[in-house]
């Protein structure tokens, strides 16, 4: 019975994951490439500056921020109000303090090689100099950082991404993820999944990277814990993705061929979420007119997706209250809290 569980979980997950569609946030860009959030803001890099906007406004005006005149595309983090640049073709890496009204661009590092994305990880910033094959690092808090070499040898490193002491790392030109472990002194690269179409960027939520493929136009994800990661597409059909980032459980998306910032909504849940072992129950499923949960020990917020992962119904429950599903129509739905629980309910 467990076993039938699972199957039909993931199933209907894979439902979910087939009919995502992405959204527009803001469109008529100049060539997007490199994106970072600070609050509700997120910031971009266009062809040849800096600009932002604001994420919670239903119709997002872009502003721009800096001018920097770098036709080849940046790497872009915070580490609070400092947010951190890396102009490509000239191979320097900047930083701006975004409180400023006219913010300067301040050197941290000249003479690399194609700085491109970056990954903070205390006071250690690591980049990758994409077109000579390293991860590097330098110490934010030194007045003149030097350059350490991670690893080298890789091909096209790109986009990264930190889970505890293992940095992920997309290989463009190698269309494979792999992975080393920072605390190793000569780190070596392990190959984590390959097969990709020119992987470009990447973002964790929990156990799942999910991967920008530039030329497969689309984004994809795996499961980490997996011994031989399968990989499941989330989104396709988009224009060049070459950056992605999570702001709850949105993930935005910028699509340089397509001029604009997109968005994925409420693609978080997975199914390890949906076997919790929280004592929490749902009753009863299926049902026609309610549903209540029992075992919750607090109140709680609420969502229910339906069954090609549209938000349908939004609230807050207690233990046994009954939530009113009448108006939904019949089907198969997921009722989501914020602290993980899931449940799959059938409305009939």
């Amino acid at each position: 019975m467990k076993n039938l569980y699972i199957f039909i979980i993931t199933a209907f997950m894979s439902l979910l994951n087939i009919n995502a569609q992405a959204i527009d946030v803001v469109t008529g860009l100049d060539e997007p490439t490199r994106i970072a959030l600070n609050g509700n803001h997120l910031f971009f890099a266009q062809h040849s500056k800096i600009s932002k906007i604001n994420i919670t406004e239903e119709t997002p005006l872009v502003t721009d921020v800096i001018d920097v005149n770098e036709p080849n595309g940046f790497g872009l983090i915070f580490n609070e109000n400092d947010l951190y640049i890396s102009k490509t073709a000239d191979g320097v890496i900047f930083k701006i303090d975004i409180t400023e009204i006219t913010p300067t661009l301040i050197d941290v590092v000249t003479g690399l090689d194609f700085p491109n994305k970056f990954v903070l990880n205390g006071n250690d910033l690591y980049f990758s100099q994409s077109l000579i094959g390293k991860i590097s690092k330098i110490d934010i808090t030194e007045t003149s950082p030097t350059v350490i070499d991670v690893i080298d040898g890789l091909n096209l490193p790109n986009g990264m991404v930190l889970n505890g002491d293992d940095l992920y790392i997309t290989e463009f030109n190698g269309n494979k993820i792999s992975k080393i472990d920072i605390t190793q002194t000569n780190p070596t690269a392990i190959d984590v999944v390959d097969g990709l179409n020119k992987p470009v960027a990447l973002a964790l939520n929990n156990n799942d990277l999910y991967i920008a493929e530039f030329l497969g136009n689309k984004i994809s994800k795996i499961d980490i814990t997996e011994a031989t990661p399968n990989i499941v597409d989330i989104v396709t059909g988009l224009n060049e993705p070459i950056d992605l980032i999570f702001y709850g459980n949105d993930l935005f998306i910028s699509e340089r061929g397509g001029n604009k910032i997109s968005k994925l909504e409420n693609i978080i849940l997975s199914t390890n979420e949906f076997l919790s072992n929280s004592k929490a129950t749902l009753y009863p499923n299926p049902s026609n007119t309610y549903i209540q949960v029992s075992g919750l020990i607090k109140t709680e917020n609420y969502k229910i997706y339906n069954a090609i992962g549209t938000e349908v119904l939004i609230g807050t429950t207690s233990n046994n209250e009954k939530i009113n599903i009448e108006n939904l129509a019949n089907g198969l739905y997921l009722l989501a809290f914020e602290n993980r629980n899931t449940f799959k309910f059938i409305k009939i």
